[in-house]
This record gives structure tokens, sequence and C-alpha cells, in this order.
């Protein structure tokens, strides 16, 4: 069984910790769970011109539906 608590700091942790010695518990493991920073975001560069790319789905275009159904079906466990 599995047993998730999110606490706000390690002083929390060392409590919880406490608590589950006190009751014998011994299967016990710590996660760590994401960082709550603000990404990075970093600008685009201006220079590239995007008209290179003007046409590049001329001799095979495709439809909403198929592009859909293809990103969809993608086995993502891979």
């Amino acid at each position: 069984m599995t047993v998730t608590i999110e606490t706000t700091g390690i002083q929390e942790v060392e409590q919880l910790l406490q608590v589950l010695k006190a009751l014998n518990i011994k299967n016990v493991s710590i996660k760590e769970g994401p960082t709550h920073r603000r990404p990075v975001i970093i600008k685009g560069d201006k220079k590239i011109d995007p008209r290179g790319l003007w046409g590049i789905w001329q001799g095979n275009p495709r439809t909403l539906e198929q592009i859909r159904s293809t990103a969809w079906a993608r086995n993502w466990d891979i």
C-alpha cells in the first residue's frame, strides 16, 4: 500500500519520521517532489527568416484529422 504525504519543509519531514518510528513502521521511503522554480524563458531569434518553411508540405498535403490521428496514435512509452 502507498500513502503520499506532502510536506512544506524538512522540519515537517523530521517530525513525520519521528512519528513513524514511534509507531514502529519500518518500510518508509522518501522521494523528493518537483521543485517549484520558475521556468527559464529565452526569447527567440528574430533574425531567422521563416519564409524558408513556406510550402514545406506542398508535396505531401495533410488534413488536420490526419495530423491528429497520427499524433494520438503515437506510443508515448518509448
